[in-house]
């Protein structure tokens, strides 16, 4: 997405503002990623891309939710809500804010993570934009939509919040053995026992989890990127971090 920008004949704007939080905001947690875009009017139309990405130390996974979206599924505005990891809207001129919900999906490209879904709907029809989320070369992650309709609309806002969190306990079954005796005097005897341990070891799978380090500029950074056809609409991304 970084090669968009300079490219011969096109533009750059930054027109918006972001907002963004990570709650809790301490290295290594699980965390709620909200990214609130606003004030968007650099270009008209819809873009042909978005993308959001965050710096290296990012990470996710498709375990953080029990089920997966099929295409089948988001096609019909049918996800299911076990695949489910946050919410979100989008303003458009003309229509207003539309609410949406964002589910995970099976990966679009080998080597993705997974895909998201961005699924609502205004005035019964169904809205539904699906996106890759992945590892960047450099690092990170990165979540880009690329399949947006084409309307005479322009976009104005935009707004994602990825919240899933999934805790699985798996039973791990030990063999312990252990020396014994029995008996007494020369009746006595060591014998060796063995016996079955289970421990249950809980793994916690989140949809985002911070980096293992802060900064020293006590915060984390990313890229939103808008494309269009006459050039890009780009705003940094800043999330406050604490150590612990």
């Amino acid at each position: 997405m970084m090669m968009a920008l300079g490219a011969a004949g096109t533009a750059t704007a930054q027109s918006g503002t972001a907002a963004t939080v990570l709650t809790p905001s301490t290295v290594s947690s699980g965390s709620a990623l909200s990214i609130a875009i606003t004030g968007i009017s650099g270009f008209s139309g819809l873009p042909s891309s978005v993308a959001l990405t965050l710096q290296p130390g990012f990470t996710s996974s498709i375990k953080s939710v029990s089920a997966l979206c099929t295409s089948t599924q988001s096609g019909s505005n049918g996800c299911p809500a076990a695949s489910q990891i946050g919410t979100g809207a989008v303003g458009v001129s003309y229509f207003g804010t539309v609410l949406l919900k964002l589910y995970l999906g099976d990966p679009i490209q080998p080597g993705d993570i997974a895909s998201v879904i961005l699924s609502g709907s205004l005035d019964g029809i169904n809205l539904t934009v699906s996106g890759r989320l992945f590892v960047p070369p450099g690092g990170g992650l990165e979540l880009l939509l690329s399949s947006f309709p084409s309307e005479p609309v322009t976009l104005d806002a935009l707004s994602v919040s990825m919240y899933a969190s999934r805790t699985v306990t798996k039973t791990i079954i030990t063999r312990v053995t252990k020396t014994v005796f029995t008996g007494k005097g020369k009746h006595r005897h060591k014998h060796k026992v063995h016996k079955k341990v289970k421990k249950k070891i809980k793994t916690v799978y989140s949809a985002i989890t911070n980096p293992s380090t802060c900064t020293s500029t006590g915060a984390w950074t990313g890229t939103a990127i808008f494309t269009y056809s006459s050039g890009t609409d780009q705003l940094p991304l800043t999330a406050i971090c604490t150590a612990s």
